[in-house]
């Protein structure tokens, strides 16, 4: 295929739209919605000049979701690779950029393994969320390494006003077992919420060269609190807590062994906001992740790969003005790696400067943003963004900006030592991305749309192991989507066209590992009575194993389809059934790891109205 420029993208998207256009949509979420990931301040999805995507509470019960990676892949932009069923090591591409270039957030702290670079999505319990909010789009000004292609914010529960307790039951395919239970509440001054739950399944057999049926099992354990308070002068204090850890068998990519592990991801933070005078509020949060694992092989402990992330921040949210408003801010990080891999480093500290600024001139906004990072390892970096906004109508804003990314090389990528396979390479650059965007957002009475184009050069990038700066990629792309309401049913979908390619050495023009061109998603819910039923369609177009494209290393394209009801029996009491891969699809995101067939969940909840 050609290289199309942005302008022939945009193009291609309105005559889309112009065809279709309830078939193209996005989340069904109203565009008044308040978010905070995009700007690190709370703003309505109307002033952010960011893609944003949100996932509600309300989103992930109604999908009867069990798992983070489900929801997520829902989302514009990405697709999911795993290696076989529940638990098993999950990547998350955003926008055609790895797992280990998108920055993950827990109620504002930084979590992800120092070693791998990358966060266990698949460990991350589901009922223990509130909300994620997905920017699409690089965010290094604003929260400096690892956000090229855009941050995915996860928020644990909170309590709302008076008292709700909540039990949820639910049994499924492979054994499948999950319990877990909520007390929240909240009055005027103090809200919280308590929740702990378990999840266990036989799984299913991940490799299909094992001839012997042996299935890769999963089990996890979590909990997660969240309490804050409003004193005097409208000071808050919060305290947050996210905890999972559990057993995993998995199998290798080679050869017969039993291979099983110990996980532990914690996430725990506090935060203090306070007003200082009119016009200003000051924020200051410390936090601390936790990825821990320990590997055995037959029952035999072979290694240990525990990291933790220590981060401070401060930031001051300034009016200026009636129409203005300016961040500044400061952020420390340190990283300490503990493991029986001798890393020749197993610490270092970043800090960083940050400053942003919205300008609201009526029908037009405009917003800059700039960040120096301070590596112990790689010295002084910068990072800068622009964008700017125009309502050409009440209901049709145009949109553009362009921003720059870094990523700074993982532990394992610097220090691991050379095992037969190659080493790390302590002489690494960081990853740099430059990415230009053009966006239309529009409303109509049912609904939204909007249709994102974008423009995204990775220099430096290291693209496989043993690792090396020796590749470049340039990633083009259109976003479609919309959301409304046709004969009853809520419709909400999107189209992802993207070249995700290589564009220097050996490789050039090769399609980046495990990256399709086309992502797909339908969802179509309705309500009938105490009754809901929906459908949901995840499709992805073929992709390859491996950055050279050998027709060996081909994955298919496929697509799923997913079935769900639920009942409202009583006034506290709702029954839920779920079909996934209804038309039972073999297929695979990984190569050499099965994923699920037909499956099914029920789910009890009981929650007092």
């Amino acid at each position: 295929m050609k290289k199309l420029p942005l302008a022939a993208l945009l193009g291609t998207a309105f005559i889309c739209l112009s065809v279709s256009p309830l078939v193209l949509a996005e989340d069904a979420n109203s565009l008044d919605t308040v978010v905070v990931t995009a700007d690190r301040k709370a703003r309505t999805v109307d002033e952010t000049l960011a893609p944003v995507s949100i996932i509600t509470r309300k989103d992930i019960e109604k999908y009867q979701a069990i798992s983070l990676p489900e929801v997520l892949r829902r989302v514009p932009g990405i697709n999911i690779t795993s290696n076989g069923g529940a638990g098993k090591q999950t990547g998350v591409f955003l926008r055609g950029t790895a797992s280990n270039q998108v920055l993950v957030l827990v109620d504002g702290v930084k979590i992800g393994s120092a070693t791998s670079g990358t966060a266990a999505f698949q460990d991350i319990p589901l009922d223990q969320v509130e909300r994620i909010e997905v920017v699409r789009g690089p965010r290094s000004s604003l929260y400096g390494s690892e956000a090229i292609g855009g941050v995915i914010q996860i928020f644990t529960r909170k309590g709302k006003e008076g008292f709700h307790p909540e039990l949820t039951l639910q049994a499924g395919s492979h054994n499948t077992q999950a319990v877990n239970a909520v007390l929240s509440g909240s009055d005027k001054a103090t809200w919280y919420s308590m929740s702990i739950g378990s999840e266990r399944t036989s799984g299913i057999n991940a490799q299909p060269q094992d001839t012997t049926g042996e299935r890769d099992g999963y089990e996890r354990k979590q909990l997660a609190f969240r309490a804050g308070h409003t004193f005097a002068g409208g000071v808050q204090a919060e305290a947050n807590l996210l905890q999972a850890e559990g057993d995993n068998a998995y199998d290798p990519f080679s050869g017969t062994s039993n291979l099983t592990n110990t996980f532990e991801t914690t996430a725990l933070s506090g935060k203090l906001i306070a007003p200082v005078g009119q016009r200003t509020v000051l924020t200051a949060q410390v936090g601390q992740a936790k990825d821990a694992q320990e590997h055995f092989s037959n029952g035999a402990f072979t290694s240990r790969f525990n990291t933790n992330r220590d981060t401070a921040s401060l930031q001051a949210d300034v009016q200026v003005l009636e129409s203005g408003n300016l961040t500044v801010g400061a952020d420390q990080q340190k990283d300490t790696v503990d493991s029986t891999t001798n890393y020749t480093v197993k610490s270092r500290k970043n800090n960083g400067l940050f400053a942003s600024y919205q300008h609201d001139f009526g029908k037009t906004d405009v917003e800059v943003s700039a960040r120096r990072d301070d590596n112990e390892q790689f010295g002084k970096h910068n990072t800068g963004a622009v964008a700017i906004g125009y309502d050409l109508t009440d209901n049709l804003r145009l949109k553009a900006s362009h921003g720059k990314a870094f990523r700074a090389p993982t532990f394992n990528e610097l220090y691991y030592p050379d095992t037969g396979f190659g080493g790390g390479d302590p002489n690494l650059k960081p990853e740099q991305s430059k990415n230009t965007e053009i966006s239309l957002d529009g409303k109509w009475a049912n609904g939204s749309w909007s249709v994102n184009a974008f423009e995204n050069k990775i220099n430096d990038m290291i693209p496989s192991w043993p690792p090396s700066n020796i590749d470049k990629a340039i990633i083009r792309g259109i976003e479609l989507g919309s959301s409304t309401q046709v004969a009853g049913w809520d419709v909400a979908a999107n189209v992802t066209l993207q070249q995700p390619k290589n564009a220097t050495g050996a490789n050039a023009g090769k399609l980046l590992q495990r990256r399709p061109k086309q992502i797909a998603n339908l969802d179509v819910d309705r309500k009938l009575g105490n009754v809901r039923i929906g459908a949901g369609i995840h499709a992805e177009s073929e992709r390859y194993d491996d950055v050279a494209n050998a027709p060996a290393k081909k994955l298919p394209g496929y697509g799923t389809l997913d079935l769900r009801a639920d009942y409202q029996m009583a006034k506290d009491w709702m029954v839920g059934i779920k079909i996934g891969n209804a038309l039972d699809k073999n297929y695979q995101t990984a190569q050499g790891f099965n994923q699920d067939g037909i499956n099914g969940l029920v789910t009890l909840k009981y929650a007092p109205k």
